[in-house]
């Protein structure tokens, strides 16, 4: 979105659009934080499809969490006198509560496609803003591509239930933002970061826990080598490919022995044993007790 007039302002005091549909001051006039994001209404979000020359200004910064994922095209973003942070496709920055900044519009750029939200999270969401400092106040974690539709898919319902006036939309909303900020985590240096491939892999585990499995298979779903898969496995996990996919077996069958009934032989199936005997010697290794006698320990009696 190009640059506009505000209603009443005068073509040498020009002032600019923000995302959320409001008019910058002058940026010499900003010296408290804009108050956006309120308790009240703790997320405020859209999407903003800016033209060459857009920008916007806060001298004094906000009083909320601003994050902006760049889905193309490339914008810019300024910190005190920090030197700008580029903002390309993938791009996922943050800015704390009361850093001035402005951004737009990179110079050499003819768009800048992004969605954004301001929000008050929970004590507990700070770690996962804790991003690279690219600036004074300024985070910014580049995603792989695998991951990009990951966070986007994550984020846009809280844009599109933004102002919806439907029932819980804010919790919707700060749900949608958790779970793309979760998506961003596995991407952060200062964390654990995760290669996309292997998020591919763990998701796939997920969905088709009781299929049969090998790592050649395994690594058929993530597009390499079964050396090379067995190696990142090691790297990230410490363990083997096919030890980890026991030990999510076991942990499935350890919550379903303690809270539901179904039968041992059932619980097998469901885990990808098709012979109970056999299961049950797996899960007494895991777990130094036979199934029966773990439900039984567990406070969940056949």
């Amino acid at each position: 979105m190009p640059a506009i007039l505000c209603a009443g302002s005068r073509p040498g005091n020009r002032k600019t659009s923000t995302p959320h549909g409001r008019c910058c001051r002058p940026a010499a006039t900003l010296l408290a934080p804009e108050l956006i994001a309120v308790s009240a209404r703790p997320i405020v979000s859209g999407r903003l499809d800016a033209r060459a020359g857009y920008r916007t200004r806060r001298a004094g910064g906000t009083a909320d969490w601003l994050l902006i994922l760049t889905r193309h095209g490339r914008g810019v973003v300024r910190a005190a006198e920090a030197g700008p942070v580029s903002a390309g496709p993938g791009s996922f920055i943050t800015i704390a509560p009361g850093t001035p900044h402005d951004y737009g519009t990179a110079p050499d750029a003819e768009e800048w496609s992004l969605l954004w939200a301001h929000i008050r999270p929970r004590p507990d969401w700070l770690p996962l803003l804790d991003g690279p400092r690219t600036a004074s106040g300024v985070g910014r974690v580049l995603l792989p591509a695998p991951v990009v539709p990951r966070v986007t898919k994550a984020l846009e319902p809280a844009v599109s239930l933004s102002g919806s006036g439907l029932t819980h939309a804010t919790l919707f909303g700060l749900n949608a933002v958790e779970e793309a900020l979760l998506w961003c985590a596995t991407q952060n240096p200062r964390g654990e970061r995760t290669d996309p491939r292997l998020l591919d892999v763990l998701e796939h585990l997920g969905r088709h826990l009781a299929a049969p499995h090998a790592v050649r298979s395994l690594a058929d779903v993530a597009g390499l080598s079964p050396s090379r898969l067995t190696r990142l496995f090691s790297a990230r996990f410490g363990t083997g490919v096919m030890t980890h996919v026991e030990e999510r077996r076991m942990e499935v069958a350890g919550r379903l022995l303690r809270l539901s009934a179904l039968p041992v032989r059932e619980v097998a199936l469901h885990v990808g044993y098709r012979d109970p005997l056999y299961f049950s010697t797996r899960f007494k290794r895991a777990t130094g007790l036979s199934p029966s006698a773990y439900r039984t320990a567990a406070g969940n009696p056949e």
